[in-house]
């Protein structure tokens, strides 16, 4: 049966999120070399910022199994995630993080926090309603529609 979802993300797609999303909000991205070094510093393999670079926009496609485990440790996510292991646990981390850099969604989650389930439940049914007349598809929210 054929899948009419996106195809899985590249590792290159993957590393990118990574670059863009694994530092704190108010940190730029970190740079090739300084990853590189953070690397060997903990006693991964040596590697050039050239080559992250390579990897990060598709220009190289097969690392050795040291260096994405090394990548791995350094991002903070498992190695199954940049072997395209569909670990969609880390996926969603990721877009719950990317989601709460948004000022406004910080002040909603916490703004619900201590409402009771009912409540909670009523303010997503409108969150729902408004993305709907809105336009906005259910992937673009990070959630499938029996999460709600």
């Amino acid at each position: 049966m054929p899948d009419d979802r996106d195809p899985a993300p590249s590792l290159a797609d993957r590393l990118d999120l990574l670059f863009r999303t694994m530092h704190g909000p108010a940190q730029p991205e970190p740079q090739y070399q300084e990853v590189a070094d953070a690397i060997a510093a903990a006693g991964g393999p040596t590697v050039g910022a050239a080559y992250l670079y390579m990897l990060r926009t598709g220009r190289r496609t097969s690392p050795r199994i040291d260096l994405l485990t090394g990548l791995a440790k350094y991002f903070g996510v498992p190695v199954s995630y940049l072997l395209g292991d569909n670990d969609e646990e880390v996926a969603e981390e990721i877009r719950l993080l990317l989601a709460l850099r948004d000022s406004d969604v910080r002040q909603l989650a916490l703004r619900s926090q201590g409402l009771s389930a009912d409540s909670r439940k009523a303010i997503a049914a409108m969150i729902e309603q408004l993305r709907r007349a809105e336009g906005l598809r259910d992937e673009d929210s990070g959630m499938s529609s029996g999460e709600q």
